[in-house]
């Protein structure tokens, strides 16, 4: 057994006969996550978290939170604004452990948190905020097949968990069994409001608003368990960011090729991605796909608005002078895709959390429009507000650092429904009879990719 400070306790297993799913499958609790990555040695994509049993949920909506303790059984409420009560709420607790989570909260942040509430109907209704806080929390290192187990004290008169024992019940457990699962959708593709929102947003661009990013709503029946749809999405459609997260009536799941933001050590993190084409059949043709993707200025000159879009929202969080870009238009490989990304780096302002620079970049870009502001007023006008997949979904670490994904390729799983989205970037070249086209394939490969049969 470990210590990193009188709080934290670590205990480390070989974890060469464990995967991260399997380790999900023998844990044993109620609101499980596991969070991954297919870039499993780069960076960040190293590691892959796994947790049960969170301590405290908070659950936001409009101007107030609902705290529930799980130790006492009781709720409090709190009033104000949501990222200032966050902030309040959320412990805080310094420890040296490598890891860029080692506990914290999980969960997302949805588009009515910067601005009023979603009017398409879901036929579920989300918080604008919600998280689950995790003081133990399963760390598997995909570079030296380690499995840490950490435990955070946020109390210190708390009993702390008995670490042996949840490393014997990951390596000897017995694990959930296998199941099928499939979805039928309830509306078909053509959708008469999408489609009108889709020629009305092009009448409206102009040069001070250049590009505004619509949704389309998909809804569908479930049969069978949610947990075996990730697993099938996560083999079909790998990406940076992979997540399934519990909470008390639904689950959100999904695979992400885009960050939203990252602060780690004070330095904050921002992935913009703009430009894809997908992969070609042969190394030959994918060659030559990064090499239109690269040489087409229409979308060179759209990456760089957005970068510099980026720039100038970090200039609210970070030192102006320590705004820069890292790496500019460099090609990103997923399964089905290559994307044009950029890296920007800025060092936080000392007064500020976390969680300030979280709320200075919602909603995002890739879920409104440029400008931001404008877009996003535009897009509540025509009830396209998009509730948790105009917004993104991560952890708040005890020690400050803080990283999330975009949620437009999200699923939301209540009541035995499905909830997706598929989303379109409108610009006045658009042409509405390809864009109508594009989004009917997405959502026909999509579902294929989820396993509908």
């Amino acid at each position: 057994m470990q210590s990193t400070s009188s709080r934290t306790k670590m205990k480390t297993i070989n974890g060469d006969s464990l995967t991260p799913i399997l380790i999900f499958r023998r844990l044993q609790g109620n609101h499980k996550f596991l969070l991954e990555s297919s870039a499993q040695h780069e960076g960040a994509g190293r590691f892959s978290f796994i947790g049960a049993n969170p301590r405290k949920t908070y659950k936001g909506q409009g101007d107030e939170i609902q705290e529930y303790s799980y130790k006492t059984g009781k709720t409090y409420t709190h009033k104000g604004d949501l990222f200032v009560l966050l902030k309040r709420l959320m412990p805080r607790v310094s420890n040296t452990t490598r890891f860029p989570f080692s506990g914290g909260a999980v969960g997302y942040v949805g588009h009515g948190a910067t601005s009023n509430p979603s009017t398409q109907e879901m036929n579920v209704e989300l918080p604008d905020v919600h998280f689950h806080v995790y003081e133990t929390v399963i760390v598997f290192d995909h570079v030296t097949d380690e499995v840490t187990l950490i435990h955070t004290n946020i109390d210190a008169e708390k009993k702390e968990p008995n670490l042996e024992e949840l490393a014997q019940q990951l390596i000897k457990g017995r694990e959930t069994e296998d199941t099928d699962c499939h979805y039928v959708p309830k509306e078909s593709t053509v959708n008469e409001h999408f489609e009108s929102a889709l020629t009305a947003v092009k009448d409206i661009l102009d040069e001070e608003m250049t590009r505004v990013v619509l949704s389309k709503h998909l809804i569908a029946d479930l049969q069978g368990d949610a947990f075996a749809l990730y697993r099938q999405l996560r083999k079909n459609s790998p990406a940076a960011y992979m997540y399934y997260v519990e909470f008390e009536d639904h689950i959100v799941l999904g695979t992400s090729p885009e960050s939203l933001i990252r602060v780690k050590g004070g330095r904050v993190i921002a992935t913009p991605t703009e430009g894809t084409v997908p992969r070609g059949k042969t190394k030959g043709e994918d060659l030559e796909q990064e090499r239109k993707l690269v040489e087409n200025t229409e979308v060179r000159k759209s990456h760089a608005v957005l970068v510099s879009a980026i720039q100038q929202e970090l200039q609210s969080v970070c030192f102006r002078d320590s705004i820069q870009v890292i790496e500019a238009m460099k090609i990103e490989r997923s399964k089905q895709a290559l994307h044009m990304t950029s890296r920007v780096e800025g060092q936080i302002l000392p007064m500020l959390h976390a969680l300030d620079v979280l709320a200075g970049t919602l909603p995002p870009f890739a879920s409104a429009g440029n400008p931001n502001a404008q877009a996003k007023d535009y897009l509540e006008k025509v009830s396209q507000a998009t509730g948790i997949f105009g917004g993104a979904l991560g952890f708040i670490g005890f020690n400050g650092h803080l990283d999330f994904a975009l949620t437009g390729r999200s699923m939301v799983i209540a009541n035995e429904t499905m909830h997706m989205q598929t989303t379109v970037t409108v610009t006045k070249y658009t042409n509405t009879n390809e864009i109508l086209k594009q989004v009917e394939e997405e959502e026909r490969d999509f579902l294929k990719e989820g396993g509908q049969h």
